[in-house]
């Protein structure tokens, strides 16, 4: 799967796409909402028995991260988390600076 910006319609959008290119989300508004869209999409995947009470991994947000390490004594060995949803997304190909760049041009 790869995440695009794209500038559609005058606007910024995000959307996914599979390994043949194929649209498999809706234009997506912000990266927060690409983000959410791609968790849900991930845990769908998931055939086996779920554990996790929730989809958000608590040490995304900053501060409860901050108190759960002062609160534990212990390093831990993988802080940002162990599943590929614990791990911030990136753009994978970003598709609107060349549009942007057109429309500034001409």
């Amino acid at each position: 799967m790869k995440l695009v910006k794209d500038l559609v319609g005058g606007r910024i959008v995000f959307y996914w796409m599979d390994e043949k290119g194929t649209l498999i989300s809706e234009y997506l508004h912000s990266l927060l909402e690409a983000e959410e869209w791609w968790k849900h999409f991930m845990f769908a995947q998931y055939e086996g028995e779920e554990r996790r009470l929730s989809i958000y991994d608590r040490r995304q947000d900053l501060e409860t991260r901050k108190r759960l390490e002062l609160r534990e004594k212990y390093n831990r060995t993988n802080p940002i988390g162990r599943r590929v949803t614990d791990v911030a997304i990136a753009v994978d190909l970003d598709l609107s600076k060349e549009k942007i760049d057109e429309l500034c041009s001409g």
